[in-house]
């Protein structure tokens, strides 16, 4: 298969342009449901949806894997209770969870970005530390692999970024973590195009992603 080259300008609008209903019925289940998936009930309306987008052809193009994704929705909560919580009670502060995958010269990179921000000066939120209308993100870089549909990926470090009211973020600390090369992951895409994406990983771990560019 050939490598990804991330330009796919053309075929992504195409395919955008197309979108069928079974995806922007998943798209907009996904954006109001929870996050977080516990639920027996919430979990059976989510795949249900899944199964029929996964039931459909699509451009298996890995081009279409590169850019900025949302998460909308997975069945992987355990140990996203504070995640949960503030997914609930804003006044905790906001959270957003991004995958990047992008190409670097001739290497693929992925980056799990979990993002943390302040809008307010409320006392619920003090918990952050972080001043009111900022944010700071915790940033899980990996070299990353595309086998078919397949992405396999190892981490290589962790960086945590902040930024100050009205300026660039900027990093604040940063770990290489160069010897790791067991702490890899890997999730099979099972429907991708120019605005969704579908993961599934490990003990069937679910995934629904909406691109952000």
């Amino acid at each position: 298969m050939r490598r990804p080259t991330c330009q796919f300008g053309i075929l992504l609008l195409v395919w955008s342009s197309h979108a069928t209903d079974p995806v922007r019925t998943l798209l907009a289940h996904a954006r109001v449901s929870p996050t977080w998936i516990t639920s027996i009930a919430d979990t059976y309306a989510l795949e249900r949806r899944v199964d029929a987008v996964e039931a459909m052809e699509w451009p298996r193009d890995a081009d279409l894997l590169c850019g900025r994704w949302e998460l909308l929705a997975t069945t992987q909560a355990r140990g996203a209770g504070l995640l949960r919580a503030m997914r609930k009670d804003p006044t905790l502060g906001r959270v957003d969870v991004y995958q990047d995958i992008r190409r670097e010269n001739s290497e693929l990179r992925l980056d799990n970005i979990i993002t943390i921000r302040r809008d307010d000066d409320g006392w619920r939120s003090a918990w952050t530390l972080l001043s009111p209308g900022t944010r700071s993100s915790l940033v899980l870089r990996h070299a990353a692999a595309v086998e078919g549909t397949r992405v396999r990926a190892s981490l290589e470090g962790i960086e945590v970024d902040g930024t100050r009211v009205g300026e660039a973020p900027q990093t604040i600390a940063a770990l290489p973590l160069p010897g790791i090369a067991s702490e890899a992951g890997a999730f099979d895409n099972t429907y991708v195009d120019g605005a969704l994406r579908i993961a599934r990983s490990s003990g069937d771990v679910l995934r629904v992603f909406g691109r952000i560019s």
